[in-house]
């Protein structure tokens, strides 16, 4: 055996002293590499196991009435989100080891709240990360079903945020105009889109803080901001409309009744300022609630009122009769021969009835509808002239009203123009228009001849109550002189006094008016067989208009000309807004008032010992009184103290109402009334 010597532990010591040296040098080559190399991602990834990111929406400007009444307002709700990572079994170290996995038992109890898949929810909780959403904006009862789950099951991992929710206050009134917006708070349709930058508050993107367990460290939220500025609401502008909601009710309710009663496929109507263009009511259908949009058809989010286009028909005539007033080829009184029927080329042209009148001055041609005077009008225009003016009028370009989706129109090329050509569109046929520019059209008939540009945003006033865009009455331009348009509102005064639009009069107002009833054009080419437009288009009073409307039906069933569908709802929803506003009759022969009852020479018995009153309840109910005696200014006003509807049916004293005399009803109540 061979004796262990110094060399033999000095070379043991070298090679230790190696040795060591080596782990030494490998210590400080990975620390390198860990400290310089890989720092920034190291970082990142320590970052990303305590911090999540995420970025909170603040509260989008409010959308009001001309008044100021609400329409779109923006409320502080809970988000849910989760942090997977905090959901393991993991995170839970120091702690009673569940039985059942936490991620599995969170997703079959808040499945059924959250309305969601289990498996999907429970993949959602097994993907990793620290920050997912789950269910943002949620309803105040569904926050507080899935707040009380986690804390009687001490579900870790799930967390609450707040957030802004858009809330539409009349839920479908204005629905198209308003529009709605998507979770991400941006604008998706109607004023929401269109003034999606005014409305929509910044962004704030903030760190979230959490432990091992996935808890949200206090005082852990984050951000390039001071708290104390994080947690101010920031203020932002307001827009007020040109809508009247008092107006736009009365016409959705008219829109509802007109689609129960002729089963239209789809509707518009519009109540426009005829002296400065402001956009008083304006209603399509099919219609949905913003606040559930998701839930609606894509075709219901369309604003019928500036996107469909159609044959505008026989409203189309009082323009081509402004042509011919302008250019000298007419007056009211020139001579027309209507034979019934009229030949152009190899089209024949016949009036809606088939029937002739024989010779007939031009006022009677309008008053009536008479498609061969019409035509032959369109022939002594000529194409060139046609399409000229159609042009002046604002038809086959966009009104350039603040709505998003507004179409051009079809006009011909005068050059492609053959005469049945000429001849069809001289009686409203064989041109494509919007509901919008046809009431524009007539409102520069209506007010003397200047055509407006249509506004619907009043203004925009910022926080601090300074005004930072205002709409105003732009005039385009003047398309007829205030002659030409008094002739044609004179007749088309006698349209609703004594022709074709009788069923728009409303009794002791002067009516302005025109009807009209157009082949509906079908996808393929041609025209659809059995299916009509019908629109009425007027303004009131006739001789100085304080209203101009529009009411458009698609494919009524059953009856479908414009004075049996269209013509009585103009009349039904004007009436209510006449009386609503307390605008007087021009003419009140015929019309009792309840003052001319109480007259010193009034019989006794025809004389009431009390006014009716609306009796307000303890229960926060009214009831009704009788209002049998009483006139229409009355009735109304009556109503409008205790905040209810009044559906008035005829003109003159009130004999029948529904419901009856004592019943209790809640504020909004609708009330039909009769009077004769």
């Amino acid at each position: 055996m061979r004796k262990f010597t110094l060399n033999d532990g000095r070379i043991r010591f070298g090679w230790m002293c190696m040795l060591l040296l080596a782990v030494f040098a490998g210590v400080i080559v990975r620390l390198g590499w860990l400290q310089i190399v890989r720092a920034d991602d190291l970082r990142k990834q320590s970052e990303n196991q305590l911090t999540a990111d995420l970025t909170q929406k603040h509260p989008r400007g409010r959308i009001v009435d001309r008044d100021g009444e609400e329409l779109a307002v923006s409320i502080m709700t809970g988000s849910l989100y989760v942090d997977p990572e905090g959901m393991s079994d993991d995170s839970l170290a120091g702690k009673a080891r569940p039985q059942r996995d936490a991620r599995r038992i969170a997703a079959d109890l808040l499945a059924p709240v959250l309305k969601m898949d289990k498996e999907r929810l429970y993949k959602t909780f097994t993907g990793g990360g620290r920050f997912v959403w789950l269910k943002r904006t949620m309803d105040p009862k569904e926050k507080e079903q899935v707040r009380k789950i986690i804390k009687e099951n001490k579900l870790p991992g799930l967390h609450f945020l707040e957030e802004s929710k858009r809330y539409y206050t009349k839920k479908r009134t204005a629905a198209q105009i308003l529009g709605f917006i998507g979770t991400d708070d941006v604008g998706l349709s109607g004023i929401e889109y269109q003034l999606n930058d005014i409305l929509k508050g910044k962004d704030t993107k903030y760190s979230l803080m959490v432990d091992a367990a996935g808890q949200q460290i206090l005082g852990g939220l984050t951000s390039d901001k001071d708290q104390s500025v994080q947690k101010k609401q920031e203020q932002l502008p307001t827009v007020y409309l040109t809508l009247d909601s008092k107006m736009q009710y009365v016409l959705e309710d008219a829109m509802d009744d007109a689609i129960a009663r002729t089963h239209a496929k789809g509707a518009a109507a519009i109540i426009m300022d005829p002296y400065t263009g402001e956009i008083l009511g304006m209603a399509s259908r099919p219609t949905f609630d913003p606040n559930s949009f998701h839930k609606y058809s894509q075709e219901s989010w369309n604003n019928k009122a500036v996107s469909m286009i159609y044959e505008p028909g026989s409203v189309f005539k009082p323009i081509v009769g402004c042509m011919g007033l302008t250019e000298g080829i007419i007056s009211p009184n020139t001579i027309f021969n209507d034979a019934g029927s009229i030949r152009i080329a190899d089209r024949i042209i016949h009036n809606w009835d088939g029937e002739g009148l024989g010779y007939v001055p031009f006022s009677t041609i309008i008053k009536f509808s008479i498609n061969t005077g019409m035509v032959q009008l369109g022939m002594s225009l000529g194409a060139d002239r046609l399409i000229s003016y159609a042009k002046k009028f604002g038809f086959g370009s966009p009104t350039g009203i603040d709505l998003p989706g507004e179409e051009n129109g079809i006009l011909y090329d005068p050059k492609m123009m053959y005469e049945p050509d000429v001849a069809t569109m001289a009686i409203g046929q064989g041109i494509a228009v919007t509901p919008i520019q046809v009431l524009r059209a007539i409102c520069a008939i209506a007010n003397g001849g200047e055509l407006l540009k249509p506004y619907i945003i009043k203004k925009i006033v910022a926080p601090d109550g300074s005004v930072i865009q205002e709409g105003q009455k732009q005039v385009v331009r003047n398309v007829i002189t205030p002659e030409v348009a008094a002739q044609m509102r004179s007749m088309m005064e006698k349209v609703v006094s004594e022709g074709g639009g009788k069923t728009a009069a409303i009794k002791g107002y002067r009516i302005a008016g025109k009807t009209g009833t157009a082949e509906k054009l079908a996808e393929g080419g041609g025209y659809a067989a059995g299916k009509y437009i019908a629109s009425f288009v007027g303004f009131v009073p006739a001789d100085k208009p304080k209203y101009a409307m529009l009411v458009m039906l698609d494919t009524p069933q059953g009856a479908f000309y414009g004075s049996q569908v269209s013509a009585p709802i103009f009349r039904d929803t004007l009436q209510q807004i006449l009386v609503a506003k307390g605008i007087q009759p021009t003419n009140r022969e015929g019309l009792p008032s309840f003052d001319m009852m109480n007259d010193a020479g009034s019989k006794a018995k025809n004389k009431p010992k009390k006014l009716p009153q609306v009796l307000l309840l303890s229960n926060g109910k009214m009831k009704l009184p009788d209002f049998k005696g009483i006139d229409m200014r009355y009735t109304a006003e009556l109503l409008q103290q205790g905040h209810l509807r009044l559906k008035p049916y005829g003109s003159g004293i009130a004999y029948q109402q529904r419901p009856a005399p004592d019943t209790e009803v809640t504020e909004g109540t609708t009330v039909e009334v009769w009077f004769k």
